[in-house]
């Protein structure tokens, strides 16, 4: 029976999540960085830690990082886009208080826009909701905009991944992921060769996931979140950025 992948929902998200983080919270509806649902009387905004479908600008020549010709994702570069995108004409002075890590964005981001007296509260998914009256948005949108560069998150997360953490990728799958899904009654098709996968992921082609593989059809989000759960699309943090 042919299978309809759910890699393209599941897998390209996270590998979009771990490539770059440009765009800011509840700047705009994305798939990365939350969506935002306005009435005439309020506005709630929804934001999932891991951000963004842009990656870093290739090289001009050469490939010292490894990693397909990236170049590097700076602090300017952070500070350009969470300027870009925050809606606002102006922006104040704000000093950077210190780099968060991945796992602490929901707690430290919705902890700071509460102090700012925008309430906000930290899902069980990991995303944080805020709410706030539609003449509020400005006021919001600065409220993001310097958390946003108080506590951003480690530019490391947001640097193209290179051939190295594209191999533990690829040896998750094999180890790990291929062998949950096989355990949970999924044929997963053959995993390309190491080399193979390494190159398209990095030269920016569609890599093969073993979710590919994968038929959701007849589930419901219920159920796809309970089986990405147990068997993580991507590996963790700690495994591709050693903690």
């Amino acid at each position: 029976m042919k299978k309809k992948p759910i890699s393209r929902l599941v897998v390209g998200a996270a590998l979009a999540a771990f490539l770059s983080f440009t765009l800011p919270a509840c700047s705009q509806p994305n798939p990365e960085e939350g969506a935002r649902d306005s009435s005439a009387s309020a506005t709630t905004a929804t934001t999932t830690p891991g951000s963004s479908s842009s990656v870093p600008s290739p090289r001009a020549s050469g490939d010292p990082l490894d990693n397909g010709g990236h170049a590097e994702y700076t602090w300017d570069d952070y500070v350009k886009a969470k300027r870009k995108m925050s809606g606002l004409k102006s922006w104040p002075q704000v000093d950077r208080i210190r780099f968060i890590k991945e796992e602490e964005t929901a707690k430290v981001r919705s902890d700071c826009l509460t102090n700012a007296g925008f309430p906000t509260t930290v899902n069980s998914d990991g995303s944080w909701t805020t709410n706030n009256s539609s003449d509020q948005e400005e006021a919001f949108a600065l409220a993001n905009y310097t958390c946003e560069i108080q506590y951003p998150k480690e530019l490391r997360y947001a640097q193209a991944l290179t051939r190295k953490q594209f191999r533990s990728i690829f040896a998750y799958y094999r180890d790990s992921l291929v062998p949950c899904l096989k355990d949970r009654g999924y044929e997963i098709a053959s995993q390309p060769s190491e080399e193979t996968f390494v190159e398209a992921a990095v030269s920016g082609s569609e890599a093969w996931s073993p979710y590919d593989s994968v038929d959701t059809s007849s589930s419901d989000s219920v159920e796809i979140d309970s089986l990405t759960k147990d068997c993580p699309p991507m590996p963790s943090n700690e495994v591709l950025y050693g903690g």
